[in-house]
């Protein structure tokens, strides 16, 4: 297997480039010569409008900002439709930060809040509570891995680097689903394994309370926790029940080794909280190998 850039090009800067990278093959200019390149850009700005509803609009044209008033990419379209893409690969939005870049561009263009969108464009991991919180955001929709790959399907080129973006992508995505093929009764999970065992466990949720079988009031989340001891991947549920003076909550841990190299294990653990005191029961059978 060949060298592949995006494994040594991480960081966001460097997503954000490549975004750019793509977007510029949309001028007509490239369409002779660079005829699969300009067509997939073609598709990626339709993908992008597609997903923020914007129907009907005949694009004249586009202008592509980089790190624009601290907003990582600004499309401007037609000089009338304004799109944020908040380009993130493994952290998370800070506090308001694209309800802040709106009231930049809103201001500084001196347009309307309906003519602004937000692209929130994420090919790490994150939770669905965090996913459905971002998407409540005025006029903002999420673009996340497993979409990406599927955009990125639409390439029919022989470029490098969008192959070398989309292989990379499926690499990370493979590395999430290989828990499925793990043994727990003989196996560890890595902490990329426990990322998508995590994911899986939201979309289940998800569908289940879509069914009806889960009480819809029941909250699911996971987040890395800190602690002395290095931290860990928790996956918890924070309201199971409540009661005036105690209630109790459950939630699955990895180990606290922060080490991506290092086997991982899982253990459940039941927690009831007082006003009085704090109370954690650990379950070692349910998990833990």
């Amino acid at each position: 297997m060949r060298p592949n850039i995006f494994k040594f090009a991480t960081t966001e800067l460097s997503q954000d480039a490549f975004i750019c990278y793509i977007l510029d093959y949309y001028e007509d200019g490239y369409k002779e010569r660079y005829p699969f390149e300009h067509r997939f850009a073609r598709v990626f700005i339709d993908k992008i409008l597609e997903k923020l509803e914007i129907k009907n609009l005949q694009i004249n044209s586009l202008e592509v900002k980089k790190q624009h008033m601290s907003i990582d990419i600004l499309l401007i379209i037609n000089e009338s439709i304004y799109i944020i893409i908040e380009d993130k690969t493994f952290t998370s939005e800070r506090e308001n930060q694209m309800s802040g870049y709106r009231e930049k561009v809103i201001k500084s263009y001196g347009v309307t809040e309906e003519n602004v969108y937000c692209i929130y464009y994420k090919t790490g991991d994150e939770s669905y509570t965090y996913i459905s919180r971002i998407q409540e955001g005025k006029n903002t929709k999420t673009l996340l891995r497993e979409e990406i790959i599927e955009i990125f399907g639409n390439y029919e080129g022989s470029n490098i680097i969008f192959e070398d973006y989309l292989i990379n992508l499926k690499d990370i995505q493979n590395e999430r689903e290989n828990f499925k093929y793990r043994d727990l009764r003989r196996e560890t999970l890595t902490w990329s394994e426990i990322i998508g065992f995590y994911n899986e466990l939201d979309k289940a949720f998800v569908q289940l309370k879509s069914e009806g079988v889960m009480p819809k009031e029941i909250e699911f989340n996971w987040n890395y926790t800190a602690n002395q001891n290095g931290g860990f991947m928790c996956y918890f549920f924070q309201n199971v029940l409540d009661f005036e003076e105690y209630g109790y909550y459950l939630q699955i841990e990895s180990s606290s080794k922060h080490d991506k190299s290092v086997h991982e294990n899982l253990k459940f653990v039941f927690k009831v909280w007082s006003d009085k005191k704090d109370i954690s029961l650990l379950y070692k059978g349910l998990f833990s190998n």
